[in-house]
Order: C-alpha cells, then sequence, then structure tokens
C-alpha cells in the first residue's frame, strides 16, 4: 500500500510552501515542498539514536510540534505561524521585545493591585525579581519548553537569556493572536499567582537596591552607577564584567570604594558587584548586616 500524505498550503517560517507530512515511527514527518523539490525537515534518523528518541526527536521538529506545544502551554493558536515564530531562536527577538513589555504590565497590575502597601521602589524591586532572565528561565526549564525552542545553525547549546527570551516570545504571540485577557490567564499560570508573589517577598531586598537605598541615605541621594568592565564571547553567549565605584571624596574614606562582578548578563553582573561593594561596606562597619 502507497503512502498516504495529507497536503496544506500555508505560510511556514516567513515563506510560503507546499507542505506535506507523512507517519513515521507514528509521528507526522514534515516534508517542505520549495520550488518543486522536496527537503525533508528534519535530517533523516540518526541511527545512534534508539527508534524511541528518534521519535521525539522528530516530534519536537515537526509540524505536529506546533500541536503539542499548544496543548503543553494551554493555549490554542488561531495563528498558528506566531507560535512557529516565537520557537525560533534566529528571529524571535522581536517578538521578545513586545512580549517583554507586556508581561512587564500585566505583573505591574497584578502587584499593584494586590500590595497596596508596598511604595514605589519595592513594587519595582518585586517586579524585577519575578520577571528576571533566570526566574523566566526556570520556568521554561521546569515545564520543558526549551526543547521546543529550534536554535539557528552552528549554536551548539541554549543559554538562559535564550530561554528566558523564548518565553517572552511565546507571550508575544499570544497578545498578538488575541489579545490581553488570554495572555493575563496565560502569564497567571506560572508567574502571577499571589502565592509566587509572597514568595519573592522574602527575597524583596536585592543588593543592587540594599546599595542604592544606603547610598541614598547615607550620601545625601547619591546613586551609583554600574559601567561595563569588559564582555567577551559570541552574541548568543557573552559573558559580562560589571562594576559599582563609591568615590572617595563622596564616602570621606582614604580611598574609593569598587567591586566589579562577573554573569551571563549586565544584570545578573551587576547583582554580584553590588554584593561585592556591601560585602566591604559590611566590613568597614559602615553598613549593617542583616
Amino acid at each position: 500500500m502507497g503512502k498516504k500524505f495529507i497536503s496544506i498550503k500555508m505560510n511556514f517560517i516567513k515563506t510560503r510552501s507546499h507542505i506535506t507530512y507523512e507517519k513515521r515511527y507514528g509521528v507526522d514527518y514534515l516534508i517542505i515542498g520549495k520550488n518543486d523539490k522536496y527537503e525533508k525537515y528534519p535530517s533523516q534518523p540518526n541511527s545512534q539514536l534508539t527508534p524511541a528518541d528518534e521519535e521525539m526527536k522528530i516530534k519536537k521538529d515537526s509540524f505536529e510540534a506546533l500541536k503539542l506545544f499548544e496543548a503543553e502551554i494551554g493555549y490554542s493558536f488561531n495563528n498558528i505561524e506566531l507560535l512557529q515564530e516565537a520557537r525560533m531562536q534566529a528571529s524571535n527577538k522581536r517578538t521578545a521585545f513586545f512580549g517583554d513589555a507586556v508581561l512587564d504590565f500585566i505583573v505591574s497590575e497584578f502587584l499593584f493591585k494586590n500590595y497596596a502597601e508596598l511604595d514605589q521602589g519595592q513594587l519595582t524591586n518585586l517586579k524585577s525579581h519575578l520577571v528576571c532572565d533566570e526566574k523566566l528561565e526556570k520556568i521554561v526549564k521546569k515545564n520543558g519548553w526549551d526543547e521546543y525552542l529550534i536554535l539557528e545553525k552552528g549554536i551548539p547549546g541554549k543559554s538562559k537569556k535564550m530561554n528566558s527570551t523564548f518565553l517572552e516570545a511565546i507571550v508575544g504571540a499570544i497578545y498578538l493572536d488575541t489579545g490581553m485577557g488570554s495572555t493575563k490567564r496565560f502569564v497567571c499560570q506560572f508567574i502571577s499567582t499571589l502565592k509566587e508573589a509572597e514568595k519573592s517577598m522574602k527575597t524583596l531586598v536585592s543588593p543592587k537596591v540594599k546599595l542604592y537605598e544606603f547610598c541614598q541615605q547615607r550620601y545625601h541621594g547619591f546613586r551609583p552607577e554600574s559601567f561595563m568592565v569588559s564582555e567577551e564571547g559570541p552574541p548568543h553567549d557573552k559573558t559580562f564584567v560589571m562594576g559599582y565605584m563609591l568615590p572617595k571624596d563622596i564616602t570621606g574614606l582614604k580611598s574609593d570604594i569598587s567591586g566589579e562582578g562577573v554573569g551571563k548578563t549586565k544584570s545578573d553582573a551587576e547583582t554580584k558587584a553590588a554584593e561585592k561593594i556591601n560585602s566591604r561596606l559590611i566590613r568597614l562597619g559602615i553598613m549593617e548586616k542583616e
């Protein structure tokens, strides 16, 4: 009996292609038509993989992966191309930029309505804690969503920033698909619960905020500014060295107080640099130890 093909026409990865898929290892295997030449996507089964592993690989990389991913995030797209765009690490930055703003608004609104006792600085700090790269990456990896992120050719692995950008792109895609209501419901599944926010209150004061507040109170409104010492590595996997300095003419000490921190994002590096400054201030007996 010959192979049975199901054909559909749609826009796929920004180009109009004739797409068919067939059953292989019990799952749909995507074939994309380009100028009457057919290429199989993904590549031919790898003989080093077991049939079960190969089946999972094909599932994750095929058109069916979109439907599987929809089921996992609990949202069904009207325009599934938006989800495919969000999955492509090479081209999801614009959607992630938009998703970041939407996520920021949803979390800000939630905190504003539920934490009337917090001032602006505390709300800002709590929001930053809830939507930082580390938190977003944790959500992606905990749910196994990182397996659906398709990397640009030549990139060896998925970094924290890639995973957090992926989640922001998903948020942006849902908003573009059906608007704010659906996006809020999605976000509330993983980040905007009262329990999550209350848990985060325990770590409300970050080293950076602690340093800022200390300097403003002790040094008459002085706000230390971070500066970049260096950055290394390829665009997809950079390492940053950031620093802070308290000038001696501000502190009244004999020398400047400085600290540097290393991180995969500027924010992480700044946090570590602030920790070093705070530790020095505590050792000098200037800042109280909590």
